[in-house]
This record gives structure tokens, sequence and C-alpha cells, in this order.
């Protein structure tokens, strides 16, 4: 009998572990996909990402404040700038990787990754993206690119573009998910 006991208990236990087993892919709802401007990838993702959050903020003002000029590349440094004039804060990090990624969307906070767009004329352009989701299982990246729409990306090509810019990425959430930030990614 105790035999059976045991191997009841087995057979019990081995399906509720396989439930709780995180899902392979995971895309955050409710991000907006705002187009960008000449030059205007990095205020046009931060819209994104403050839209997710709620705030009715239009790109033509964020691009005011994160750009010296309507011809300018935003910076990693105007993301922090800007963040506490809409009340929310802001990260950047560099050394980003696909398990980085992973964490950030599992945890509700979509990654602004600078990462390298080449041209169909074949000019290679840094930049920045708004990451949503993933895809284990398909090995995919899912973006709201402000240039292109949504893009999945596999996930070779995602890391190699990404790393021409050393994973950096930017983090902007209000300021009640600091903590969860700072425990979840550093």
């Amino acid at each position: 009998m105790r035999r059976i006991s045991l191997a009841l208990l087995f057979v019990a236990v081995a399906p509720a572990q396989a439930a709780q087993a995180p899902p392979p892919g995971y895309v955050l709802s409710g991000m907006p996909l705002i187009r960008q401007s000449y030059n205007a990838c990095g205020p046009a993702s931060l819209t994104q990402v403050l839209r997710y959050y709620g705030l009715n903020v239009d790109m033509a003002t964020v691009s005011r404040f994160t750009r010296p000029s309507e011809t300018s590349y935003m910076t990693a440094q105007a993301i922090l700038d800007f963040a506490p004039r809409v009340d929310m804060e802001a990260r950047l990090y560099s050394g980003g990787s696909i398990n980085t990624m992973r964490t950030a969307i599992r945890n509700g906070f979509p990654v602004i990754a600078l990462q390298t767009y080449v041209s169909p004329s074949g000019q290679v352009i840094p930049h920045w993206r708004v990451v949503v989701g993933f895809n284990d299982a398909s090995a995919q990246a899912y973006l709201m690119d402000p240039l292109l729409g949504y893009v999945a990306m596999g996930y070779a090509d995602f890391a190699r573009v990404w790393a021409d810019h050393h994973g950096q990425f930017a983090l902007v959430y209000p300021p009640k998910f600091s903590a969860t930030v700072r425990k979840v990614i550093g």
C-alpha cells in the first residue's frame, strides 16, 4: 500500500509542478504604436511607454524636451532627464540580454532598447525601439518599432543589433515600481 501511495503522490505532484512553470512567452498589452518623425525614434519610443502607463503625452512635446533640435537624435541621458517632468522614474542600463528582457517583460516593464537599424540604403543607424514581449518557443522578441511598426525578431538577430550598443536600454516607470525594478533588474 505504501508503494501505491508514493506512486500516486508523485503522479499528483508532477502535474502541479508543470502548471507552475512560467509560460514560454509573454506580451504586454495596452502599448500603443507611435510612429516616429525624422530621427525621432527615441521620443516616439518614450511616448509609447508613457502612454502604456496611462499618461496622455504627445510625441512632439516629448521630442521638444529630449532632443536639441528636430533633426537630432535623443540620447539615453535625455530619458533620465525627462522622466521627472512627467512624475516618472527612469533607469539606464548596459549589458542587457535576452534574459534581462524576459525578466523586465514578465514583471510588466517595457524595455526601451537602443539597437542598430540598417536602412534600405545600407546606412547603419542607432535606433530606439520598445520591446513588449517574447516567445521562447519560437525564439522571438516582439517589438513596437516606431519606424517599422510591429516586429517579431529572432533572438539571434535581436541580440546582435543590441550588442552593437552594448545592450543599452532604459526602463521608465511610475515611482511606486521603483523597488520592484531594483529587485528584478538592478
